[in-house]
């Protein structure tokens, strides 16, 4: 069973899975502010790739495997925040998208926006508004309030300019401030 020249190609993520990485080729500062004049200031940074080979037949076997993620957090100050982790120092890391493509055909999606997390069967969920602007209501999402010290009840995405508007579970209105 020894495998030569065996291929750990890994085919190229699609065009559509790349829209929603398009608004954040660089790294982004968004300020929100609710209706009741609270901001959250959300630094966005540009989509990071990796890859990961794993060459190891008796243990896990042999794949590459691609990612791509937008990595964001909350500003001192900011309404919103990531929880602390145990240590009671650090709070926890969130990506807003993190796809992965591996050469054994295993993929896998999830968008999360403060605690409110979206993947497998649930990105079903999403509700498209028109072609370039999605709604994502934590009421239908994988898991809600993950991690965050405060939760949302839903989101607004547009694919040109990434998150627009979200509601807080006080019922809450948060608009983005023009850049």
């Amino acid at each position: 069973m020894l495998c030569i020249g065996c291929s750990l190609s890994v085919s190229n993520f699609t065009k559509d899975q790349l829209t929603w990485f398009q608004p954040f080729s660089r790294t982004d500062t968004a300020v929100f502010k609710s209706t009741n004049n609270e901001l959250d200031t959300i630094i966005f940074g540009k989509t990071y790739f990796e890859r990961d080979t794993v060459r190891n037949f008796f243990e896990q076997g042999y794949y590459s495997t691609n990612y791509l993620s937008v990595p964001y957090r909350f500003t001192k100050g900011s309404y919103h925040q990531f929880a602390f982790m145990g240590d009671g120092k650090n709070r926890y890391d969130q990506s807003l998208f993190s796809l992965s493509k591996s050469s054994n055909n295993q993929e896998q999606f999830e968008i999360i926006f403060i605690g409110t997390i979206f993947n497998g069967k649930e990105l079903k969920n999403i509700i498209k508004l028109n072609s370039e602007v999605y709604y994502f209501d934590s009421k239908k999402a994988t898991y809600s309030g993950v991690n965050v010290e405060k939760a949302i009840n839903d989101f607004t995405f547009d694919k040109r300019a990434g998150i627009i508007e979200y509601t807080d579970e006080r019922n809450i209105a948060w608009k983005r401030l023009a850049r």
